[in-house]
C-alpha cells in the first residue's frame, strides 16, 4: 500500500478490454491472487472491430489513439498500473505508454518472456492469423535481447474463434485442446497459448497434465506481473 495524505491506500490496477470475457478473467485473477488491490475495467468493442477490419499485422491508427486516451483516463482515475488484455495491441500499448507516467503493460508479456527465456523450439497456438505478426515480433525481439536463436511453429484454428465469438465455449475449448495436443506432438519444447483469453482455459489445461508443457496467462503469471509493477511504485526493487 502507498502512504497518502490521510492514511494508506491500496494500489490500483486499470484493465483495458476489447472483448467482454477477459473482464471476468481479470476479476477472478485479482480476487484470487491480489486481494485488497483496487481495480477498474475499461471496455471498448470498437477496438476489436477495427483490428479485424484492418490488414493482418497493421495496428489501426484509431486504436493507437484510443489506447492513448484510455491510458490517460485510467491514470487520471488513480491507477498505478495499466494492463492491456488484448493480444493484438502490443504496439498500441507501447505507443500509449508514452503519454502516462505509470507502467502500461501487455498482460501476456510475462508468458512471452518465460517462453523465450526457457525454451528454444516454441510452438504457438492461436485461433486467428491476426495475432501471428505480434507474437512473432514479440518473441524474436526478446530472443534478440538475450542473444538467443529460437524456432517458432504456429498452429492456427480459426474455426475456434468463430465459436468463441458465438459464445459456444465448450466446443471452442474442445477444438483448442485437440489442436494443442497435435502441436505438442511436433518437435517443440513448449506450447505457447497465443491469446490472453486462453487463460479462461487454465484449469482444463492443468487437468490434462499440460501445466508444464503449455504456457498461458494464469492467475499466478498475470497477477505476478501486476504485483511487481504496482509494488515498484511503492517499494524498493528488491521486493520484486
Amino acid at each position: 500500500m502507498a502512504q497518502v495524505a490521510g492514511g494508506p491506500r491500496h494500489a490500483k490496477v486499470g484493465f483495458i478490454h476489447t472483448t467482454p470475457p477477459t473482464i471476468g478473467m481479470a476479476e477472478r485473477y485479482m480476487k484470487e491472487c491480489l486481494p485488497g488491490t483496487d481495480y477498474v475495467h475499461l471496455y471498448d468493442g470498437n477496438v476489436k472491430i477495427d483490428n479485424f477490419r484492418s490488414p493482418i499485422g497493421l495496428t489501426p491508427k484509431a486504436n493507437l489513439f484510443r489506447f492513448a486516451v484510455f491510458a490517460d483516463q485510467l491514470e487520471r482515475a488513480g491507477c498505478d498500473l495499466i494492463a492491456s488484455c488484448c493480444s493484438l495491441m502490443p504496439r498500441a500499448t507501447a505507443f500509449a505508454a508514452q503519454v502516462v507516467s505509470v507502467p502500461f503493460i501487455q498482460l501476456d508479456a510475462v508468458i512471452l518472456d518465460r517462453a523465450v527465456a526457457q525454451f528454444k523450439r516454441i510452438g504457438v497456438f492461436t485461433t486467428t492469423p491476426y495475432t501471428v505478426p505480434y507474437l512473432e515480433e514479440g518473441l524474436r525481439a526478446r530472443a534478440a535481447r538475450l542473444g538467443k536463436q529460437i524456432q517458432i511453429e504456429f498452429s492456427i484454428a480459426e474455426s475456434a474463434l468463430d465459436l468463441f465469438n458465438a459464445g459456444e465455449l465448450e466446443e471452442h475449448d474442445r477444438i483448442v485442446l485437440r489442436d494443442v495436443r497435435k502441436l505438442s506432438e511436433q518437435d517443440v519444447d513448449c506450447v505457447l497459448m497465443g491469446q490472453i483469453a486462453f487463460a479462461l482455459m487454465d484449469q482444463k489445461l492443468e487437468a490434462l497434465g499440460w501445466s508444464d508443457l503449455s504456457i498461458s496467462p494464469s492467475p499466478s503469471s498475470a497477477s505476478g506481473i501486476c504485483s511487481r509493477s504496482t509494488s515498484a511504485r511503492w517499494a524498493p526493487r528488491a521486493s520484486w
